[in-house]
């Protein structure tokens, strides 16, 4: 059995319940990306409410740049493909693998443009999602031409509705509902200012720009899923398994949660509660605020103190006894205290992220997580540092540890054009950040080699450029780094771990 021949399976078996046939299903949604996020992230979730038989819809996908190269694979496969999700549930390895046939069409603009202003102009649309990546939601100018497809995203969202508008009655066309999902801070606003400017820049008709604002709904999002992609070393063996051929299979994590920022009336038009998904139709930012303090702040924390106590991964790191204690512990006892959102929520969502954590199918590299880190470590554990502060009075051990560790990953072996290299038990890895916080780190330990350890300390944690603020205002910080540090290069991470474990122990 084929691919397609999968799709003729699951055909009958529509016939003979009482879900409607895939292939009658309109076009509710029209979709900017056709990357492995979208499909196993908001297409996944329309096939979840189809199979309830309480969305009845599906997607037309267009290609977001002129270089893409998913379009033709779908079109080979008639636009379907195999969803993957592995990883644990309570505590227990579930995987569920399905056949998606969510998407009706795959559309190059570039070659096929009128198709998808024909789509913007359905009466049967309702919907535009997209994920083009952080820098395809940006703005840049560009000339209007109606008969070919603009560059960016925002400029084919503004030609979109402009065709819209004049091909169903200017003033009193039904508007969409408008759902990016690209990882950017208010980026249904921001997409509806980008297209607002844009319209300015085309002289595009002022009745034309009070209708976008008035008719249509531009929502802020916050999705969460981790998603591998294509299972590159594994797709013999899934091909067998599965018995058919599929350039496109995806393979993410179980856990999922998209935050909509918009009515609840909304769900009677996107029904994703009702098909049982993890839904917030809420306000962004608590959302937003629980997710980096307990999942990309560990992260942050864990990276350096896991890789130089030899791991190489975040599920290597949470199998090791004495690396898991340190995570759930600094979560427990230094951050979910401290977070003005809801407790039995938080809690919730505090043991869904170790479970990710511990996901044996997925290779989330401890370096990769080390990339530009002074200012994740800026923006992620500093407020939740500074709210311990506040509340206590003293400073936060593992938080201060995470900064130490990052120091010592941050010692510089031999330095490189945009890099710098480090070395772990003889082993070369190379530390990539920006010009400013490799310079300071390159001279925080030339200088530590003079004698003036430190001194060195508190320079560099005096610098407001590289952390937002002068750290040495938190008394003993410095010289708590400075323990620390000493005892990693003295005594190697895994004792100076740990010692940190041992005295929080006793001061329990």
């Amino acid at each position: 059995m084929d691919l397609l021949d999968k799709k003729l399976v699951l055909t009958r078996k529509l016939k003979h319940s009482s879900i409607q046939p895939v292939d009658s299903l309109p076009e509710k949604i029209l979709q900017f990306g056709e990357g492995n996020f979208l499909r196993c992230f908001t297409n996944w979730m329309v096939q979840q409410m189809n199979d309830k038989g309480v969305f009845n819809g599906r997607v037309a996908a267009v290609q977001p740049t002129p270089h893409g190269r998913v379009v033709p694979k779908l079109e080979r496969q008639e636009n379907l493909y195999t969803t993957i999700l592995q990883g644990l549930d309570n505590g227990k390895e579930v995987e569920e693998v399905e056949v998606n046939c969510s998407i009706s069409r795959s559309i190059n603009p570039y070659e096929n443009w009128q198709e998808v202003l024909n789509t913007a102009a359905s009466d049967e649309l309702q919907f535009i999602f997209s994920n083009t990546t952080e820098a395809g939601l940006s703005y840049s100018r560009e000339e209007y031409d109606p008969s070919q497809s603009p560059l960016s995203f925002p400029g084919k969202v503004t030609a979109c509705l402009f065709h819209r508008y004049q091909c169903k009655g200017k003033e009193e066309a039904p508007g969409l509902v408008v759902i990016p999902c690209e990882l950017v801070e208010d980026n249904g606003t921001k997409l509806k200012e980008i297209v607002l400017t844009i319209a300015e820049d085309w002289r595009l008709p002022v009745p034309f720009k009070k209708w976008v604002q008035e008719r249509n709904t531009f929502c802020n999002t916050l999705v969460d899923r981790i998603v591998p992609g294509y299972p590159k070393e594994h797709a013999l063996d899934w091909e067998h398994r599965l018995g058919y051929h599929d350039e496109l299979m995806v393979t993410g994590e179980p856990f999922h949660l998209f935050v909509i920022e918009a009515d609840q009336e909304l769900e009677d038009l996107l029904p994703l509660q009702q098909a049982g998904l993890n839904v917030k139709w809420a306000k962004v930012q608590p959302y937003r605020t629980l997710k980096v303090s307990l999942l990309n702040a560990p992260h942050t924390m864990m990276f350096a103190a896991g890789f130089l106590y030899g791991l190489n991964t975040v599920y290597e790191a949470m199998k090791d006894p004495l690396l898991k204690d340190f995570v759930s512990e600094a979560m427990e006892t230094e951050i979910m205290p401290y977070l003005s959102f809801d407790r039995d929520e938080t809690i919730q969502f505090s043991e869904a992220v170790i479970e990710r954590f511990q996901n044996p199918y997925i290779k989330h590299y401890l370096t990769d997580l080390g990339l530009n880190a002074v200012n994740k470590f800026r923006a992620r554990v500093l407020p939740l540092f500074q709210n311990y502060y506040a509340e206590t009075g003293q400073l936060p051990s593992f938080m201060s540890y995470a900064l130490a560790a990052m120091f010592v990953y941050y010692k510089p072996v031999s330095v490189e054009e945009g890099h710098f290299t480090g070395e772990r038990e003889g082993v070369a890895y190379k530390v990539r950040d920006t010009e400013a916080a490799m310079n300071a780190f390159i001279h925080f330990w030339e200088s530590s080699k003079k004698g003036i350890y430190i001194e060195s300390v508190r320079q560099i944690l005096a610098r407001t450029a590289l952390w937002g603020e002068d750290l040495t205002r938190f008394p003993n910080l410095a010289e708590r780094i400075h323990e620390h540090i000493e005892l990693m290069l003295r005594l190697g991470a895994q004792p100076a771990l740990e010692e940190l474990m041992n005295k929080k122990e006793v001061n329990k």
